[in-house]
C-alpha cells in the first residue's frame, strides 16, 4: 500500500511517496504559496490550503497530486463581522492592504482541512469554523462557533487567534471538537449550534492555550491534549482533563510554570499508540540541549518513552503543531521549521530521514 505525505510549507507544497515507508519519490508543487494544510475526500481528492501575503487564502486541489486547480470558493467571513483588534495587532505586519485597518473579521490563514461523514471542514484565522458539503464549491460559516457568546474574552497566541484543530466523532456527526489558541477547546453535540467550552483541569493563568489535540476514533470519549502548559488526558470527552506527563520530560516556561511543553500530539490508530516531541519550553521551542527525540506511549499516556533511533543527535529546529501525522499503519511523520522531515514505520523503533533543505514546515499530512 502506498503512503503519501504532503509536507506544507513556507514556499509550497513538498509530495512524497513510499511504498515500503523507506525509499520516497519526491515532487515539489504548488510553488510561491504557503502551503498551510491538506487533506482528502472519500473520493480520493486532494485538497491543500494555501495563503499569500498579497492575495491571501485559497485551496487548490488535485486528483493525480500533479495537476492542481484552485477552487473558486473559499472560507470567508461576512464583511459585517467585527475583527479582534489584538488578532489584528499581531498578522498587521503583513497587512500590505490595509485591510484591517476597517476593523473586520478576515480569514488570513487556513490552519486546518478536515474531511468528515461526507463534509469538509476548515478551521481559519481569525478563529473560525467553515463547512463545505460540496467538494469546496462553496462554504458556509458555522454560525454557533463563529458567533460564540465568549468570543469577546477570546486571546490570541503568538500566532494569532487562531482555530487550529478540527476532531469529529466518528460515530457521530453532531459531536465535534475545535481547539483554539487562545481560547481552548470547544465541543459541539448539536450539529454545530451550541458550542460549550471544555477546559475544566487545564492548569493556566492566561488565555486557554491549546496547541494541538488527537482523539481514540474507537471511543471518542478519549481526548489527548498537548497544551501551551502540558500534556493532559480527557476520559469524557473534554468534560474534565488529568496531567499525563509521567516519563516526559518537564521544562519551565517563561512564567515559572514546568510541564511538558510542546506543539504537535498524534495518534496510531490501529495500535492506540500516542505520539509527541517535547520542546525545551516556551522561552526557547527547541528539542531540550538540542537533542531531538519522539516520545510515545503504547498504554493510553499513563506512562512516555523517548524513542530517537536514527534522529540526529543535534537540532535546534522546532516542530509546529500541524507538523506531525500517522498514516494509521505504523507510520509517523514529522517536520522541522528546519526543513527536514523524518519519518518511522515501525511505530517509532526506527527512524530515517525522509527529506532536507526544504523550506520552513508548517504542516505534514500522511494519506495510505
Amino acid at each position: 500500500m502506498t503512503t503519501v505525505l504532503i509536507a506544507g510549507t513556507k514556499k509550497g507544497a513538498a509530495i512524497f511517496k513510499s511504498d515500503d515507508g523507506k525509499n520516497w519519490s519526491s515532487d515539489f508543487v504548488l510553488k510561491g504559496w504557503q502551503a498551510t494544510a491538506s487533506a482528502r475526500d472519500g473520493d480520493g481528492r486532494y485538497y491543500v490550503a494555501v495563503g499569500s501575503d498579497v492575495f491571501g487564502p485559497a485551496i487548490m486541489v488535485s486528483d493525480d497530486l500533479k495537476t492542481w486547480t484552485q477552487l473558486e470558493s473559499a472560507p470567508r467571513f461576512a464583511a459585517t463581522d467585527k475583527g479582534n483588534a489584538d488578532h489584528h495587532r499581531i498578522v498587521g505586519a503583513f497587512d500590505f492592504e490595509g485591510k484591517y485597518k476597517e476593523g473586520g473579521r478576515f480569514v488570513d490563514q487556513i490552519w486546518t482541512l478536515v474531511f468528515a461523514h461526507g463534509n469538509l471542514h476548515a478551521g481559519v484565522s481569525e478563529a473560525g469554523l467553515f463547512v463545505s458539503k460540496d467538494r469546496g464549491k462553496s462554504w458556509q460559516g458555522v454560525d454557533g462557533f463563529n458567533n460564540h457568546p465568549s468570543r469577546g474574552e477570546w486571546m490570541p497566541g503568538a500566532g494569532g487567534l487562531t482555530a487550529h484543530t478540527i476532531l469529529v466523532d466518528a460515530n457521530d456527526p453532531k459531536r465535534m471538537w475545535v481547539g483554539v489558541s487562545a481560547a481552548g477547546l470547544f465541543r459541539t453535540d448539536d450539529g454545530g449550534k451550541t458550542w460549550a467550552r471544555k477546559n475544566e483541569g487545564i492548569d493556566t493563568n492566561v488565555g486557554q492555550c491549546v496547541h494541538r489535540l488527537t482523539l481514540d476514533p474507537k471511543n471518542a470519549d478519549v481526548i489527548y491534549r498537548q497544551d501551551h502548559r502540558g500534556v493532559y488526558k480527557s476520559r469524557d470527552a473534554g468534560d474534565t482533563w488529568q496531567r499525563a506527563e509521567s516519563g516526559l520530560p518537564i521544562a519551565e516556561l517563561s512564567d515559572g510554570h514546568k510541564c511538558s511543553f510542546g506543539f504537535p500530539i498524534v495518534m496510531d490508530r490501529a495500535t492506540d499508540t500516542i505520539f509527541a516531541v517535547p520542546l525545551d519550553g516556551d522561552n526557547f521551542r527547541f528539542p531540550a540541549n538540542g537533542h531531538l527525540s519522539v516520545y510515545r506511549s503504547k498504554d493510553g499516556a499513563a506512562h512516555w518513552s523517548a524513542q530517537s533511533n536514527g534522529l540526529p543527535e543535534t537540532n535546534f529546529a522546532g516542530i509546529l503543531r500541524g507538523a506531525m501525522s500517522a498514516d494509521q499503519k505504523g507510520g509517523v511523520y514529522f517536520g522541522t521549521t528546519g526543513g527536514s522531515v523524518y519519518g518511522t514505520a515501525d511505530l517509532g523503533e526506527h527512524w530515517r530521514q525522509v527529506a532536507s533543505g526544504l523550506p520552513r514546515i508548517l504542516s505534514v499530512e500522511a494519506y495510505s
